[in-house]
């Protein structure tokens, strides 16, 4: 019985030292799978023999612990087993197999008879080892040597049972011999392939570190600190020396400024230290042939050989460098001239204006080239950009060093001068070199500008409210004729910053249907009926209250908002003119006024066209007043314009006639059917040379079949000179103010009941 305690023992012990030196060796080379589940099967197997001792030889009640022993460590063997042959092979144990082996083995185990189980378990453990045996050999007959002989050491392995079916009792000692030998040798073998399979590993790792470094066009370079222990072809070419060819090269011997010995060693020390993971430094190194080259330096610990070392990846960062700096100037200049554009202007302001309490000074001056468009449209755009190139090196020789000339866009430049005490210079310098004649090409021309200047922080007490106080004097400037500087005052930027919110409050206030209609009654000059209305736009703009017609009229016109506003007005007109002519049966005729950008919009007449479909009024009650303006300065497109509208039904009137530049022979081109004298001829009325013009002007209507209105008369006198004088009709605050929609209505009802008093001659009469 001794003999058979021992043999058991050596057999557990064998075990498991095969087992621990496989699982050492696959926590050392984890890719080796199989080596960890060969070692557990081998440690599970020695489980089987502890188990099958303490069922046999412990004294109870600790035998019942052998059966639970034995019954893990036979799954567990045979599991493993199975699952490490697949891997070897680079297969992978099915679930569904690992199952089938447990619950068989567990079968085997605990269903036979006790005289039965050395029948049972041997025959189920042959089953399994042969197969896997059988199997081993199929999958790893073309592999490496070593690993050919797992195969058949399974199936003698599994042979081994037979001893134990033929013998039973008797032959326990002599299986558990064969045994032991037999996975001694599995171990061995599965030892050394997980070794072999670890040294074919590395071998890969080098060949593909090999293969990315050499073929990198970054720098790969180990070190030491001292020695530079490996360099691939990619640093070769970097510094064009013989780096990594043949034995190792010490740093020291290189030239001071290609590596930075020092730094490199600094480098070196943090790393190998721990103070750092990984390390990042820059710098310009010289290399071979002169060369100066912008470096980029990462680097983390490495071992080499067995030795502690440092691995740095060097990227040349020359050209990308270099495709930044001109990516960030062609950002920052202006492509024409050279010049630095405003994103570098506000770089300037916020520098030299960035100290609240005025320690800093700063002049800025904006300067805009008058009527450079209309030269643009007469020389052509390549004369214009080379008198802008001309120009800006004029102003840049003219103003030295003393200050920065920069660029905005188009016909606009900047100067900007930290000193404040050179105001009074940089003006005198731009002015001078405005004066004088710019030759390119083309010829010589002589060019004016407006200038804007603000300092500060006397004008602004920052960037932003500086640039828009230069601004705001600039446009300023503009008012006086020919080349003009202005200073910036507080009124200047008031004025702009009022009209930028009058454009915007504009835009909200058409969308808002917040622009309306009045209506001022036009009179007959003798029986002084009502004739019509005149339609008055007005805006009462909320929060800030009426707004003048002249200012938000020139507003729409200066954005090119006049389109959508006189649409607007136009349709709130005809719907009125639509629900009078429902409500009284009549057509009362209303004027409506049309702006020059309206007139002359190829879409205007198909607009008209919709309005009077839409609202189904009459044309006769419909009457578009054009500004004298208007019509000289575009006659031929007015003409074919009028024309097309006369055509229609709808008759045009001229407004503020007499004002400008009329002429008989536009008078008789233009398709009207009235003149409407401007309020300036008939302020003067009844002064007798007053009252001639405006007599000569009626002879000539008549003359020309045209009616005559007298607008602006205010009192009893003018409204009698006017008469006499030919007007047909009248209008004015003398008769009424512009109505409201409900007041015209009221007007209209009355003299349709015929309670008006006859206007003029009611007055007269009276």
């Amino acid at each position: 019985m001794h003999g058979m305690l021992y043999l058991y023992l050596t057999n557990a012990a064998m075990f498991v030292v095969i087992g621990v030196a496989l699982l050492l060796v696959w926590r050392r080379h984890r890719s080796q799978g199989f080596a960890r589940d060969m070692g557990c099967s081998t440690l599970f197997a020695a489980l089987l023999a502890f188990g099958y001792l303490i069922r046999t030889e412990a004294a109870a009640p600790f035998d019942m612990l052998g059966l639970p022993l034995v019954l893990a460590g036979a799954i567990g063997n045979l599991i493993f087993l199975a699952s490490s042959v697949a891997q070897l092979a680079g297969r992978r144990l099915p679930r569904g197999a690992a199952i089938a082996i447990g619950v068989g083995a567990a079968v085997a185990l605990l269903a036979p008879a006790p005289a039965a189980k050395l029948v049972f378990w041997p025959l189920f453990n042959l089953l399994v080892l042969m197969g896997t045996g059988v199997l081993a050999m199929r999958w790893l007959w073309r592999t490496h040597a070593l690993e050919r002989l797992v195969g058949p050491l399974l199936v003698l392995l599994g042979l081994n049972q037979l001893l134990l079916v033929f013998y039973g009792e008797q032959g326990v000692a002599a299986s558990i011999f064969f045994a032991t030998l037999l996975r001694a040798g599995i171990g061995t073998v599965s030892v050394l392939s997980a070794l072999e399979g670890a040294l074919r590993d590395a071998g890969k790792l080098a060949a593909r570190f090999q293969l990315l470094t050499e073929h990198s066009v970054q720098g790969v370079v180990v070190t030491d600190g001292e020695r530079i222990l490996y360099a691939n072809p990619a640093v070769r070419g970097i510094y064009g020396m013989p780096l990594g060819q043949g034995n190792y090269v010490v740093i020291a011997d290189l030239p001071p400024d290609s590596f930075s010995d020092e730094q490199l060693q600094r480098q070196h020390r943090a790393l190998q230290e721990g103070k750092l993971d990984i390390a990042n430094w820059e710098g310009r190194r010289e290399v071979a042939g002169g060369r100066e080259l912008e470096l980029r330096f990462e680097a983390w610990r490495v071992e080499w050989d067995g030795v502690a070392a440092t691995q740095i990846l060097i990227t040349d960062d020359t050209e990308r460098n270099a495709s930044a700096r001109a990516l960030l100037h062609q950002a920052t200049h202006d492509k024409l001239t050279g010049l630095p554009n405003r994103t570098v202007l506000m770089q300037r302001l916020k520098e030299y204006c960035y100290l609240a309490d005025g320690s800093l000074h700063c002049t800025l001056v904006v300067l805009n080239i008058d009527r450079f468009k209309l030269f643009n449209q007469s020389q052509g755009h390549v004369t214009g950009d080379h008198v802008l190139k001309a120009f800006a090196a004029k102003l840049k020789e003219a103003l030295g060093a003393r200050a920065e000339l920069i660029r905005l866009g188009g016909d606009e430049f900047a100067i900007v001068d930290p000193d404040e005490g050179n105001a009074r210079d940089i003006a005198e310098r731009l002015q001078s070199a405005c004066v004088q004649a710019i030759k390119v090409p083309a010829g010589e021309y002589f060019i004016d500008a407006s200038m804007g200047m603000a300092v500060f922080p006397d004008n602004a007490g920052n960037a932003e409210a500086l640039l828009r106080a230069a601004n705001a004097a600039m446009y300023q400037a503009k008012r006086t004729p020919g080349t003009a500087l202005a200073m910036a005052e507080q009124r200047f930027e008031q004025m702009s910053s009022k009209s930028l919110d009058n454009e915007q409050a504009l835009r909200k206030g058409i969308r808002n249907h917040e622009i309306y209609l009045d209506y001022q009654p036009k009179i007959d000059a003798v029986s002084g009926k009502l004739l019509g209305f005149e339609a008055l736009a007005r805006w009462m703009r909320p929060g800030v209250g009426m707004v003048s017609p002249v200012e938000f009229i020139a507003i729409a016109e200066r954005t090119g908002l006049i389109p959508e506003l006189g649409a607007m007005l136009l349709e709130q007109a005809c719907r009125q003119i639509a629900a009078w002519h429902a409500e009284l049966g009549d057509c009362m005729p209303v004027a409506v006024n049309v702006s020059p950008m309206q007139l002359l919009n190829r879409g205007f007449l198909q607009l008209v066209e919709r309005v009077l479909g839409e609202t189904g009024i009459p044309p006769r009650c419909l009457t578009l007043e054009i500004t004298e303006s208007a019509a000289v300065d575009n006659l031929d497109d007015t003409q074919l314009q009028l024309q097309q509208l006369s055509a229609l039904g709808i008759d045009v009137a001229m407004d503020d006639f007499g004002t400008g530049f009329s002429s008989l022979s536009m008078l008789r081109q233009l398709p009207l059917s009235t003149v409407k004298i401007d309020r300036g001829l008939i302020d003067p009325l009844p002064a007798p040379d007053a009252v001639a013009v405006v007599m000569a002007i009626c002879q000539l209507a008549a003359a020309l079949d045209l009616q005559v209105v007298a607008e602006g008369i205010e009192t009893l006198e003018q409204a009698v000179a006017a008469r006499d004088a030919g007007c047909h009709a009248l209008q004015g605050f003398f008769y009424a103010r512009p109505l409201t929609v409900a007041d015209a209505g009221e007007w209209m009802r009355r003299q349709q009941a015929g309670a008006d008093s006859g206007g003029l001659a009611g007055l007269l009469a009276g």
